[in-house]
């Protein structure tokens, strides 16, 4: 009994895992079990049970034994990383639905859906959702365009993650610049952003590169360090340790989601490269620029020299309050909507 979290929890992305954290925040611990890629390390960071997300058989169970379901945080409902990613998120809402009903898509992203089957299922599926929560307009006009009315536009969950200080001390005397790269395709990221890196040392900057997802930005970082001579990030012990580190830097530049989100939430100024509907859409809710996947090799050294820092800081001072005061009103309907069922979790097994 207690409540089930689902999400890409255990990969240690920690835009994901940030997620986590946050609803952590206002769940009592020991009622909550959580859906993770690796149990252990979601056990030991969060103080929660852990089930195998892939063991099947022992998920179905969990979800039958649950309390409450909870999808919370990420862009779990699209198909552009595969459909059987999107089926498994959509199995988990049918089974919610079976079992009692109370299932909640809390602060989700939705899409992009590209195949036909995907939105069908979604419709059908989200239609009997009593809790649906998104975390921007796109993904509620995309929820409307497929007859799926009611959901509210909050924020992404991360918005009101409490920071940590920092799991690193980075030199107090330098000016230092975030960069949040990740692999897409052949797209010449590595390139872009070590000739930017060159570019930041020459002006007298110094380059910190932020795995934002260890198992697929840390290689990418190293390389660019290995290529520039900049700093990468040693991994943190929990996501809120990020935040202490954004609040050390003068500017972030982002392919990732989360790495502009949490630059952003510590007031720092983020340039964001746009690669997804969803970075748009956190550029457009900032007033901050972006600068297209297709141009990057020759425009983000161009678009950092244009980069209007110091009109962002200050707008990020009325933009950003808005966003975090959105996240705790939706945590706090969160936990309105679980306290019946906040219940040790020893039936979940």
């Amino acid at each position: 009994m207690g409540i089930l979290i689902a999400g890409y929890y255990g990969y240690r992305n920690w835009g994901d895992e940030g997620s986590l954290a946050t609803l952590l925040q206002v769940l009592p611990r020991e009622s909550v079990c959580a859906l993770s890629g690796d149990p252990a390390f979601t056990e030991a960071t969060y103080g929660i049970r852990a089930l195998p997300r892939m063991e099947i058989r022992a998920v179905r169970r969990a979800v039958r034994e649950s309390d409450a379901l909870i999808l919370g945080g990420g862009s779990l409902l699209q198909d552009i990383t595969s459909l059987r990613s999107l089926l498994y998120y959509l199995a988990l809402i049918r089974w919610g639905l079976r079992a009692h009903g109370r299932v909640l898509l809390v602060g989700q992203g939705v899409g992009p859906l590209r195949r036909c089957v995907g939105r069908k299922l979604v419709a059908r599926l989200l239609r009997q959702v009593p809790f649906l929560s998104v975390r921007d307009a796109d993904s509620a006009h995309l929820l409307e365009s497929l007859g799926v009315s009611g959901a509210t536009v909050d924020a992404d969950l991360t918005w009101a993650l409490a920071p940590q200080p920092a799991h690193v001390a980075l030199d107090a005397g330098a000016r230092w610049v975030g960069l949040a790269p990740r692999p897409w395709g052949d797209a010449p990221v590595k390139q872009a952003f070590a000739d930017l890196c060159r570019h930041l040392h020459a002006d007298g900057y110094r380059a910190l590169l932020i795995p934002m997802q260890e198992s697929q930005d840390r290689a990418l970082c190293e390389a660019i360090a290995a290529e520039s001579g900049a700093h990468p990030l040693p991994p943190p012990h929990h996501p809120a340790q990020l935040l202490g580190v954004m609040a050390q830097l003068e500017a972030v530049i982002a392919v990732r989601l989360h790495g502009a989100i949490f630059a952003a939430s510590a007031g720092v100024p983020v340039l964001c490269v746009s690669y997804d509907p969803k970075v748009d859409a956190l550029a457009a809710q900032l007033g901050a620029p972006t600068v297209p996947l297709r141009a990057l090799q020759a425009g983000l050294v161009e678009a950092w020299a244009a980069f209007p820092r110091d009109a962002l800081r200050a707008r990020l001072q009325g933009t950003v309050p808005a966003l975090q005061q959105t996240a705790q009103h939706l945590l706090a309907r969160v936990q309105e909507s679980t306290k019946p069922f906040s219940e040790p979790v020893q039936g979940i097994l």
